[in-house]
């Protein structure tokens, strides 16, 4: 079983990480936007969203192929 320690040093690495992807995604999402009251502006939100989505998906996606092909077990650290 592991130690609060670890848990400790794992929530040291996460929290940064997690406070980066959502600091970059609130500037991200609203590029572009003047208001977000308007439709077209909202449209562009989701777009912009979903830009965003699909790139940290597949930044996942190329770790695991990094990782496969230098012979490690594809994992994100858990």
């Amino acid at each position: 079983m592991l130690g609060t320690g670890h848990q400790v040093r794992e929530a040291w690495v996460v929290l940064p990480i997690l406070l980066l992807l959502f600091v970059g995604g609130a500037i991200a999402i609203q590029s572009g936007v003047e208001r977000s009251a308007s439709g077209l502006d909202l449209g562009l939100m989701v777009r912009n969203f979903s830009r965003m989505l699909l790139r940290i998906v597949a930044y996942v996606v190329l770790l695991f192929v990094v990782q496969y092909c230098i012979g490690l077990r594809p994992t994100l650290g858990w």
